[in-house]
């Protein structure tokens, strides 16, 4: 692998973790305006998805990535609308990963189009 095409893999790796954490704390900053809504606390929250307060403080200041199960568990419990995050895949059609909104107990569908 040349020097240039190193320098293009390292700069659009940069540009997908710049934008995992954008939508990191986007999907934090949903869930504590929900979790606050509700008077629901941190404690509560991280015993339901069994793991740390820290951990979980962490996920809603978008530090801590937050795993779909731990998310789908989180939206139901907070009654989050999946609409909250619908924006979030509008600007992702040009990448390798997208969040998929859905909704607890429903089929998802994803369907990818392997000739583009």
């Amino acid at each position: 692998m040349g020097t240039e095409d190193s320098k293009a893999q390292s700069a659009k790796m940069q540009n997908q973790e710049l934008r995992i954490q954008e939508r990191n704390r986007e999907i934090g900053r949903v869930l504590r305006e929900s979790r606050r809504h509700r008077d629901i606390t941190v404690t509560t929250c991280a015993e339901l998805i069994g793991t740390s307060r820290r951990r979980y403080a962490a996920m809603e200041r978008g530090e801590a990535t937050i795993g779909l199960a731990e998310l789908e568990v989180l939206v139901d419990f907070l009654g989050v609308p999946p609409q909250r995050f619908s924006h979030l895949t509008e600007k992702e059609a040009s990448t390798d990963q997208i969040f998929v909104p859905f909704t607890p107990g429903e089929p998802v569908k994803i369907v990818f189009d392997a000739r583009k």
